[in-house]
C-alpha cells in the first residue's frame, strides 16, 4: 500500500499539542518589520493575553532562543537550530551541495535547491559563485511563490484545479515595478514553465535579477525541489542566459534523480 503523502495526513485534535503550535506561532511572529516585540504586541498578533505571550516568551529566553531588556523581546541567532536541525536530518539538502557546486563552477553561478512549504519556496542550499554581483537567496530565506523562477516551477508541478485554488488565496504584492500581479498572467506563465520544462524570469523580485530555475523529480515522476540560479540582467540576454544555463542543469537535476 502506497504511504501518504505529509501533506495528506490529518492529526486527530486529541493527538495534537496546542502548546507546541502556538510556540512555533510565537516564534513565526518575529519577521524584518518586527525585530523586537511587548507582551501586548506578540498577544495581538498570535491571538494570546498579555500574560499568556509574556510566558511564552520568558520560555523562550530561558531556553535560549530569545533575549529581553525587561520591556520588549527578540529572537536570538540559536533559534536558527531549528532550520539547521531539518537541514541536518533531511537527505536529499545534503546530498544536492555537492551537485551545487558543480553546477556552480561549470556555470560560474550561484546556484540554489529550494522546495514549497505552503505558499512559499523556502531555499534550503545554496552555493555561492566565486563573485557575486546580486544578493542571493541563503538558506532558510522565505518568498511568496509567485515571486521567483524557482517558487513557479514548484507551482507548474500542480495540477490546474490546485494552481487556481493556490492563486484564489494569495493576495499577490508587487515588489517591483515589473513584478506580476495579475492572476490571470500568472496562471499562464506558470503553465508556460509546466510545458517547457524550465522557468526563467527577471526583476520579479529585485530589479536587476534574472532567475532560471528547473524542477527536480523523484524516480515517480514527482517534483520535489528546484534547482535555480540568479545572475544580472546585464550579464547577457535572457535568450543567451537560458541557452548556457538550463541543460547543465537539467542534466543535474536527472542525476540528483538518483537520491530521491
Amino acid at each position: 500500500m502506497k504511504k501518504p503523502a505529509l501533506q495528506d495526513v490529518v492529526v486527530a485534535k486529541r493527538d495534537q499539542i496546542e502548546g507546541l503550535i502556538k510556540g512555533v506561532d510565537v516564534i513565526r511572529a518575529f519577521d524584518h518589520e518586527s525585530v523586537r516585540l511587548t507582551p501586548t504586541e506578540l498577544g495581538e498578533r498570535v491571538n494570546l493575553s498579555r500574560t499568556a505571550a509574556r510566558r511564552y516568551l520568558l520560555t523562550l529566553v530561558h531556553i535560549g532562543l530569545a533575549a529581553t531588556d525587561g520591556r520588549t523581546f527578540w529572537l536570538r541567532p540559536s533559534v536558527l537550530s531549528l532550520g539547521h536541525a531539518y537541514v541536518d536530518s533531511a537527505r536529499l539538502p545534503r546530498a544536492v551541495v555537492p551537485y551545487l557546486q558543480r553546477l556552480t563552477n561549470q556555470l560560474q553561478e550561484s546556484t540554489n535547491y529550494s522546495v514549497l512549504d505552503g505558499d512559499d519556496v523556502v531555499y534550503v542550499s545554496r552555493v555561492n559563485a566565486p563573485r557575486i554581483l546580486l544578493a542571493g537567496f541563503d538558506p532558510g530565506m522565505r518568498l511568496p511563490a509567485y515571486t521567483s523562477t524557482a517558487g513557479r516551477v514548484l507551482l507548474s508541478s500542480l495540477t490546474d484545479d490546485a494552481l487556481h485554488a493556490y492563486l484564489a488565496r494569495i493576495t499577490p504584492i508587487a515588489y517591483t515595478h515589473l513584478t506580476v500581479t495579475d492572476k490571470e498572467q500568472l496562471f499562464r506563465e506558470i503553465v508556460a514553465i509546466r510545458e517547457d520544462g524550465f522557468g526563467s524570469t527577471e526583476n520579479q523580485y529585485e530589479m536587476g535579477l534574472r532567475g532560471i530555475s528547473v524542477p527536480v523529480k523523484s524516480r515517480g515522476g514527482t517534483v520535489v525541489g528546484a534547482l535555480s540560479t540568479s545572475m544580472a540582467t546585464t550579464s547577457g540576454t535572457r535568450k543567451e542566459a537560458i541557452a548556457r544555463c538550463v541543460p547543465a542543469m537539467q542534466a543535474t537535476a536527472n542525476t540528483l534523480m538518483l537520491w530521491v
